[in-house]
């Protein structure tokens, strides 16, 4: 049984540690020895249209925490800071201290809580390499203290001998998937194909995850009581036997492109519907809920064509509007729905706008202020009357949540 009161004492004195050795020496040191200071520089300007946002003391944490992570991480700097004079110099405890670092490289992990045994740790599951471990985090119980359950984490961590802890700014989302951070990786860099190739690239370069920090506070889309997210699957070299499924499906057509859709699934909140490209032999098979989803691969599947449970891509509304900011380009990743918009007005466009507006309301929310609504409004391209009593409903939500 773990006693979780000289654990939390072992984890205080890692701070001091971290504080002495880390804060007042190491991450200076690193900046001029390896000109990390202007790395990180050059690293966070690129996206300078999202930082712009931020508070300054926090890009000041966040340039802190790229500098250290290239020092603590696997094969970091600090093998090689061990040997030079300015470590031999310290003290034998805190050189001691910093071995024992070396030992278990620091990392950044996307994560999720179990469960919480004591205040201050928490039984973490990271997302993609299934590893669960024990983490101290004093910011994460002053977070959820604030902004209710978090979905998923972005945070650097270290071992302390007995247990991981946190270092600089901690990012807890609150709609922000697995799926969501594997479909943001995949756009940044397309030749992402594993979990493992995920975790290589953020260890090689964690700026544009961190990054996703300033839209943390997107709330999940819920629409009667089915969560939201933008499902597809792709089979090429396919033969849809179209005549024999008019039976059971809605169909159109748009020159080469056919629709197929359920009657009792077309609409909200699931828009479940294929579209099949006779010339190209695609077919491409989409849903907004995996409901949605599940029931139109079933169907499909009753005609002999091979669609999986699972699909390809799983991406939240709110994660596709971060992922077009960060990049500062249009995804599209329906491009035969476009062709059936004056028969379908109904889509997304709304939705990814509101979830857009509550994103930049919240910082002002969060600071007590009142959001100068018609202005983001603006900013974003959304009707605001059209959408004004949702707007009310969330901000009532907040404020609700905020008081309590």
């Amino acid at each position: 049984m773990i006693d979780y009161s000289a654990l939390k004492n072992a984890c205080r004195e890692n701070s001091d540690f971290t504080a002495r050795i880390i804060d007042k020496f190491l991450i200076h040191y690193a900046a001029d020895k390896d000109k990390l200071g202007k790395q990180a520089d050059q690293q966070l300007g690129a996206y300078r249209h999202i930082s712009a946002g931020m508070d300054k003391s926090w890009v000041d944490l966040l340039k802190s925490q790229y500098i250290i992570h290239r020092v603590m991480k696997a094969e970091g700097l600090i093998h090689k800071y061990l040997n030079h004079a300015a470590i031999s110099r310290m003290p034998e405890e805190d050189r001691e201290w910093l071995r024992r670092q070396a030992e278990t490289p620091w990392k950044f992990s996307f994560s999720r809580i179990l469960d919480s045994p004591e205040t201050d740790f928490y039984s973490m599951e990271d997302l993609f390499s299934g590893e669960q471990y024990l983490l101290y985090s004093t910011g994460m119980r002053r977070i959820l203290a604030q902004q209710d359950t978090m979905e998923t984490w972005f945070n650097l961590i270290g071992y302390n001998g007995a247990c991981w802890q946190t270092f600089g700014p901690l990012a807890g989302f609150r709609s922000f998937s697995a799926d969501d951070f594997f479909f943001f990786a995949t756009e940044l860099y397309p030749t992402i194909a594993s979990e493992e190739e995920l975790l290589a690239n953020v260890a090689k370069n964690p700026v544009p995850y961190m990054m996703l920090f300033a839209r943390s506070n997107y709330p999940l889309t819920v629409h009667e009581g089915e969560v939201l997210e933008l499902i597809i699957s792709e089979l090429e070299d396919q033969e849809v036997p179209l005549t024999a499924m008019e039976k059971d499906f809605l169909m159109d057509q748009v020159e080469s492109v056919y629709r197929i859709r359920l009657k009792d699934w077309a609409g909200k909140p699931h828009f479940a519907a294929a579209y099949y490209d006779s010339e190209e032999r695609l077919l491409q098979v989409t849903a907004m809920t995996q409901r949605g989803y599940g029931v139109l691969a079933e169907a499909l599947r009753k005609h002999r064509l091979p669609v999986e449970e699972v699909a390809d891509i799983y991406v939240r509304p709110a994660m596709l509007t971060v992922t077009e900011e960060l990049l500062k380009r249009e995804i599209e990743l329906m491009p035969y729905e476009l062709l059936f918009e004056e028969e379908d007005p109904e889509e997304n466009e709304d939705l990814e706008k509101l979830n857009a507006f509550i994103g930049l309301a919240l910082p002002d929310l969060n600071a007590g202020k009142e959001p100068d609504v018609e202005r983001l409004a603006e900013q974003v391209g959304l009707d605001l009357e059209a959408n004004r009593d949702a707007i009310e409903q969330v901000f009532a939500e907040f404020h609700k949540k905020r008081n309590k």
